[in-house]
């Protein structure tokens, strides 16, 4: 069994506690909170200890989650990592590049698990997609790629921005799909709530592969909207992460094969395959749980987990480690950057090692 202790008694901590104490091969041994209402309701319901300070619970346990605020995930992490502590923490893994490069530099140092909670990796939509549309984008096809997420305001993550709250969600699986380096960051933004950060974001991605990634996030939006679409030479996908749906638009095979190139095909001609050209020779398919059973409803956060536990026993890498997680914060970091500044900026940065990222 795997010792396992809760850092942060919020929201997300309650979720992972949850987790954990159903989980066959967890003992969930207690929670860290400097709230003592907060660590006591949680300590109560899972039959739990209760600290106030990370460094009581250190000595105790195999492995962390921290869920508290962003703005403590570094101190919160380095004695975890530093005393030998398997550590998943909740996105974003850091508010700045620096604190998560150190982070990352203990983990290895350590020789532990660390995993970042980019739980939309675990999301059945896409990994469907992933797996089965976009190996053409996978081995370097260039792409555009439009990712849009929006919801209204929870009063949550107030010490950071959408970029490091919301859309550091999309960049993470953007950066995971394209195997090339970032090249410029083009951004804008704006302050709604007169906060220190920004609540909407519009950012503009350029790849070495030629690959053009949008990414737009509102938390001040008057509905809620998790989608990607990603579009190819050969096909668009289109990944609804809320709804769990599919959907793939593509030209037959006769298109791909150049019967229709314009150039050769006489003007008479072409005013009869006209009307109904797209839809004869451009497909719809339309993938839901109803049809593809990967898309059934699942827990990401179980799976999330289950991924942390079972990297811990088997001494594989997570999913979403803090290298891969690393390479978002860099492009987080340099659009929030681009929107202060109000100006494209060109990331050539020595902060990463490239980010050609695999999965």
């Amino acid at each position: 069994m795997i010792k396992l202790g809760i850092i942060g008694a919020g929201r997300l901590g309650s979720f992972h506690a949850d987790k954990a104490a159903t989980h066959k091969t967890v003992e969930l041994i207690g929670v860290v909170d400097p709230s003592e209402q907060a660590r006591k309701k949680l300590a109560e319901k899972y039959h739990i200890r209760e600290f106030a300070d990370v460094k009581e619970i250190i000595p105790l346990v195999d492995a962390v989650v921290i869920a508290s605020p962003t703005l403590y995930h570094y101190e919160l992490g380095k004695p975890c990592l530093r005393n030998g502590l398997h550590v998943l923490i909740e996105k974003p893994m850091c508010s700045s590049w620096n604190d998560a490069e150190k982070l990352v530099e203990m983990a290895h140092q350590a020789g532990v698990v660390f995993q970042i909670g980019h739980v939309e990796e675990f999301n059945p939509a896409w990994f469907v997609a992933k797996e089965n549309e976009l190996q053409e984008i996978k081995n370097g096809s260039p792409a555009i790629i439009d990712a849009v997420r929006t919801s209204g305001y929870t009063f949550r993550s107030t010490d950071i921005g959408t970029v490091f709250d919301m859309m550091i969600h999309d960049l993470d699986l953007v950066l995971s799909l394209i195997p090339s380096p970032v090249t410029w960051v083009d951004a804008a933004g704006f302050n709604i709530l007169n906060g220190q950060h920004e609540d909407i974001a519009d950012a503009r991605i350029r790849f070495e592969n030629g690959t053009i990634a949008r990414f737009y996030s509102s938390r001040t939006a008057s509905n809620t909207v998790r989608e990607m679409k990603i579009t190819s030479m050969s096909c668009s996908v289109t990944i609804d992460f809320g709804a769990r749906i599919v959907k793939k638009y593509h030209p037959d095979q006769s298109v791909l094969q150049g019967l229709f190139n314009p150039e050769h095909i006489l003007p008479e001609m072409s005013a009869k395959i006209a009307p109904d050209f797209m839809k004869e020779h451009f497909l719809t398919n339309e993938m839901t749980s109803d049809t593809v059973p990967a898309l059934s409803a699942v827990d990401a956060l179980a799976k999330e987990m289950d991924d942390f536990i079972e990297s811990i026993q088997t001494g594989r890498q997570p999913r979403v480690s803090g290298d891969r997680a690393l390479t978002a914060i860099a492009v987080a970091e340099t659009i929030v950057e681009s929107i202060r500044k109000k100006m494209p900026i060109p990331f050539d940065s020595p902060k990463v090692k490239g980010n050609n990222l695999k999965t």
